[in-house]
């Protein structure tokens, strides 16, 4: 028999809820307060100079803060880089342009996650615009739906953005579209990612009939997932079989598709490779080519590339096979949190390499190379962001404000790296 709660459990959750709403009011009050303090006024934003001297992470009128002294708060915030300074942004934002929505939080009238939500929305608006939202909904937002919000909006771009008001306009004139939302605002962080589109019938009942097609096929292999998991992976299986549309390939000097490198253990003198997971056996390289090659896909056999082996150059510029070490070892820029994947990052010379004397500089080798993504590589190189590299994969940051975060990498961490504050380290 269910029982009913009592009134003191009841209680005892309002009275939690109610202290988390007062600490998120509390935690925007000291993002506001940290942003006074590293405003930078009279800034002009240019190539040259973005980051050195501000950024302006929320919509017009909000103060323009130090880029490089947002990525230390966003990581005390436990957030990777983007995902803290969007939401520096919005709070921002509502402390800046919608300030009656603002006062409504801090007396714990609206809750600080639809306050934010609002906040996303106008960023973008004049500052006008979200003057006009701030004064239409601060009043019933606790209890406005989500389609209100949108028609006030909407209505806010009609009156004072008409140029991106014909921009919508016309974009509705053709409503296909496909977006699968892999970043910013929509990203997700349960491993999963939110795919919408608007498809012609003709488009729609063929993918239809694919998915359905593919999710029975899994289950006839003996797949267990539900239904929808199954529809969902059979649309991965399509992706990975036609990772470009074959509409015409005249002239093309390739397969096309997705391409395949396979490390092994080769004897330049051996037509046999050797590979550590089938079985500790050889198999001939012809053998091993017919087993990975499938429509569209290349494959290339490499010699294995020991991680752990000592690489140098006396050149700035680093040979091949240190490249590709460094990026095998890392998979992701190292900066905390963030989880920019190899393709996109630069590699760094964690100790600066001299060209005018190299003898008096950081070596271009193994144990002095890391990946950054280019955001984080212009914070190391322009402000005082720091790092040192204990052991191979082991990289400890000291933030300006002088915090310091430990990021790790290894087959017991994941595909991820994982970011620990240092004072409190994981073991290696």
């Amino acid at each position: 028999m269910r029982k009913t709660p009592t009134p003191t459990a009841i209680a005892a959750v309002h009275d939690l809820r109610t202290a988390r709403d007062a600490a998120d009011v509390e935690l925007m009050k000291g993002i506001v307060q940290w942003a006074v303090e590293h405003r930078i006024d009279n800034s002009v934003i240019d190539d040259l100079t973005f980051g050195v001297d501000g950024v302006l992470l929320g919509g017009t009128g909000c103060p323009l803060v130090a880029e490089f002294h947002a990525y230390d708060l966003a990581a005390g915030l436990a957030m990777s880089s983007d995902t803290g300074c969007f939401y520096i942004g919005k709070v921002l934002e509502l402390r800046y342009r919608l300030p009656r929505v603002w006062q409504r939080v801090v007396d714990l009238q609206v809750p600080a996650w639809k306050a934010l939500k609002l906040a996303a929305s106008t960023m973008f608006l004049p500052y006008d615009g979200a003057a006009h939202v701030d004064r239409m909904l601060a009043p019933t937002l606790h209890s406005c739906s989500f389609a209100q919000i949108e028609r006030t909006i909407a209505q806010a771009i009609d009156l004072f953005d008409p140029e991106e008001a014909e921009r919508r306009r016309k974009k509705a004139a053709d409503d296909r579209d496909f977006q699968i939302h892999l970043g910013g605002r929509d990203a997700t962080t349960d491993g999963t990612i939110d795919v919408t589109g608007t498809l012609s019938t003709e488009d729609a009942l063929d993918l239809e009939a694919a998915i359905k097609q593919g999710a029975k096929t899994l289950g006839d292999l003996g797949c267990e997932e539900s239904l929808g998991a199954r529809r969902s992976m059979a649309v991965g299986e399509m992706a990975r079989q036609q990772l470009t549309l074959d509409l015409d390939t005249s002239g093309a000097g390739d397969t096309g598709g997705r391409g395949v490198v396979i490390y092994a253990h080769i004897d330049a003198d051996s037509p046999h490779v050797s590979l550590d997971n089938v079985g500790g056996g050889d198999v001939l390289i012809e053998q091993l080519k017919g087993w990975c090659q499938t429509a569209g896909t290349s494959v290339t056999i490499k010699p294995v590339i020991d991680l752990n082996q000592e690489i140098s150059t006396d050149a700035y510029a680093p040979a091949a096979k240190l490249v590709e070490q460094v990026r095998l070892r890392d998979q992701n820029c190292v900066f905390p949190n963030c989880t920019r994947r190899a393709e996109h990052c630069d590699l760094d010379h964690r100790v600066p390499f001299n060209k005018n004397n190299p003898s008096d500089g950081g070596k271009t080798t193994t144990s002095n190379l890391s990946l950054l993504c280019r955001k984080h590589h212009r914070a190391k190189t322009f402000s005082t962001w720091q790092y040192d590299s204990p052991q191979s994969g082991v990289y400890d940051w000291t933030s300006p404000s002088g915090a310091r975060f430990r990021v790790t990498r290894g087959r017991r961490h994941g595909r991820m790296p994982v970011t620990t504050p240092l004072d409190d380290p994981p073991e290696p």
